[in-house]
């Protein structure tokens, strides 16, 4: 990692501690959160060219379908089931989180810890495009009773988040791809600042509530750790192989999921819970991160991303 990383982290992480200094500050930012994470999706989507899509389809199939399942279906069930055993008020929370997606940025930190990009690149694009539909049926089948909220909303909310920034940089690459170069250009600092909006005003709305339940901060910051540390050993056993760049790739899918995305959705459906589970989880994000790239810059010479 370089200084350019430190600094992204150190900015995250300032952000969301910020929001929690200027409450009433963070509680305006968090109405916009949906329309920053749209940005930060279209900022996303333009990088990703259907060619490479294609390509990676082609290499990654077999091993895109298991990870599909166990990124979409599996890890969000076991997720539920054992939240929902331990600390109920934390149950669906963990649901939402564990059934993100893969992150769209996934790829950029499998290739700084010298894993297989084709593969976190289908994993991104083929679990964001499911998602509107896969997250509304896990919450349907698994906590129905839990909440009380129209799911078609919330598919509805997901398809608008992930699909409107999807078609808006096709059309961008189609209409004007002379900019293309000069936009991925500008979009790490119109990044770094959207994500940083985006933790700032995930919290400032639900500090009366966290205040008045403090025991929620540290269970959410636990759990979140404990989280992160079971989908990167699901995905790194899932893999089924010992080489480098397969195995970082195939747990970096499961652990670096949307994050951002289901702090947007806990805003939107005013789930305090949620919302704060999903920015600590940008703790344990960030710290496996560092953890692969300092492993994969010492692995084998022939273990190189792919």
């Amino acid at each position: 990692m370089g200084k350019k990383d430190y600094i992204l982290i150190a900015v995250l992480y300032g952000s969301l501690f910020g929001g929690i200094f200027f409450p009433e500050s963070s509680a305006v930012v968090s109405e916009v959160i949906k329309y920053l994470m749209m940005t930060m999706l279209f900022l996303a989507f333009i990088k990703i060219s259907p060619a490479h899509v294609g390509r990676a389809l082609i290499s990654c199939w077999g091993g895109l379908i298991w990870g599909t399942l166990l990124r979409l279906v599996v890890a969000p069930a076991i997720a539920y089931w054992v939240t929902l055993a331990l600390y109920p008020p934390l149950a669906l929370p963990i649901l939402l989180l564990a059934g993100a997606s893969t992150g769209v940025s996934a790829p950029f930190f499998t290739s700084l810890c010298r894993g297989n990009i084709s593969y976190c690149l289908v994993m991104a694009v083929v679990t964001s495009l499911l998602l509107p539909i896969s997250l509304p049926v896990m919450v349907d089948v698994l906590s129905d009773t839990t909440l009380r909220y129209d799911l078609a909303a919330m598919a509805l909310f997901l398809g608008m988040i992930i699909f409107v920034p999807l078609v808006a940089a096709f059309l961008f690459r189609m209409v004007m791809p002379g900019l293309l170069v000069p936009m991925n250009r500008m979009s790490y600092p119109i990044s770094l600042v959207v994500i940083s909006g985006i933790n700032f005003g995930a919290l400032g709305r639900y500090l009366p509530y966290l205040k008045s339940n403090p025991e929620q901060i540290l269970y959410c910051a636990i759990c979140s750790v404990a989280l992160a540390m079971v989908l990167a050993l699901l995905g790194w056993g899932a893999a089924r192989t010992r080489n480098w760049a397969y195995r970082v790739a195939a747990s970096g899918s499961q652990v670096w999921v949307n994050n951002i995305l289901i702090i947007a959705l806990a805003v939107h459906m005013n789930l305090p819970l949620a919302a704060t589970l999903a920015a600590f989880y940008m703790i344990p994000y960030y710290g496996f991160v560092v953890f692969f790239s300092v492993v994969g810059n010492r692995s084998e010479p022939d273990c190189v991303a792919g």
